[in-house]
């Protein structure tokens, strides 16, 4: 009896088959073994695939030492693997494991030795993005095992070298003593302009003054200060007290004058005389002859 054709069905079965060895044995870090199976129809069932398991290594004692730019300090690498089969259980994965973690770290000095290389000994978190950023790239590794095979992805975390640690520690330091004292002083003198303004405002209605100008606020301020912060008060009251001694001096001189001014010229006397009493209204934030121009009405007439 001569043997019976195949059908179709049996013939496109087996040619998927073929097709499917040929992926599998191409395939790449996502290829995962099948198995075909006939159904009950004679046909055939999609291939089922092997569950991928993962691994994480855990920490090493010891870092590596990869020097930065320069050769002088060198960054301590601590680096994760993260390790991951189609061909074996995750029990039989962390068991063969410890086997390979040594090639992983020899590897990984290869490809990250140039790119620390490059980087500044002092910027530890840019030399950690570099490193990453090449193995990302090129940090994809296989090892045969007798299991089967394995693949691993590291990457790192990276430190300061420990002696240069030590030296920038104290200017450091100085940066976080200087930010805070910044951001102190700056709540400080918020807090301190906010209570004297509500201050302020209980005296002004106290008082009834209404609204008040330039001059009452300047007189007010140092009392409104001293319920809000006491080293504002303080300082206000050094100011009062400069501008008194400023005043006495000013008094003075203009009492010295009224007897002098014959020994220099009309002119230039009254010159002198202008120019002192501008620099004092300055100082006192006053705005020159601002007296005379209340004292007289818009016709020249005296109010």
């Amino acid at each position: 009896m001569g043997r019976r054709p195949k059908g179709l069905i049996t013939t496109v079965r087996e040619a998927l088959r073929a097709w499917w060895r040929s992926k599998f044995d191409q395939a790449d870090d996502q290829a995962t073994d099948a198995v075909w199976t006939d159904g009950d129809d004679g046909g055939s069932t999609p291939p089922r695939k092997n569950k991928k398991v993962y691994v994480q290594s855990l920490p090493h004692a010891a870092a590596l030492a990869l020097p930065a730019r320069d050769d002088v300090f060198c960054f301590e690498v601590i680096p994760a693997f993260r390790w991951s089969s189609t061909a074996m259980s995750r029990e039989t994965l962390k068991a063969r494991v410890p086997h390979h973690e040594d090639a992983a770290r020899e590897e990984l000095l290869r490809v990250a030795w140039s790119t620390a290389r490059d980087c500044a000994a002092h910027e530890p978190a840019a030399a950690e993005a570099a490193i990453n950023k090449k193995l990302s790239a090129e940090g994809n590794w296989c090892f045969d095992d007798s299991s089967g095979l394995i693949r691993c992805r590291p990457s790192v975390r990276v430190r300061m070298d420990a002696d240069l640690r030590e030296h920038v520690r104290p200017h450091h330091l100085d940066q976080v003593t200087i930010s805070e004292t910044e951001e102190v002083g700056r709540r400080r003198a918020q807090r301190a302009l906010a209570l004297t303004e509500a201050w302020l405002e209980v005296i002004s209605e106290l008082e009834l003054l209404g609204e008040v100008d330039a001059h009452q606020r300047r007189l007010l301020v140092p009392f409104a200060a001293t319920l809000a912060d006491s080293d504002f008060r303080k300082v206000l009251e050094s100011l009062r007290r400069e501008r008194r001694t400023s005043t006495d001096a000013l008094i003075a001189a203009l009492e010295a004058a009224r007897g002098n001014h014959q020994e220099a010229g009309l002119y230039e006397f009254a010159d002198a005389y202008d120019k002192a009493l501008s620099a004092f209204c300055r100082e006192m934030g006053l705005k020159p002859f601002s007296w005379v121009d209340d004292a007289i009405a818009s016709d020249g007439t005296a109010r």
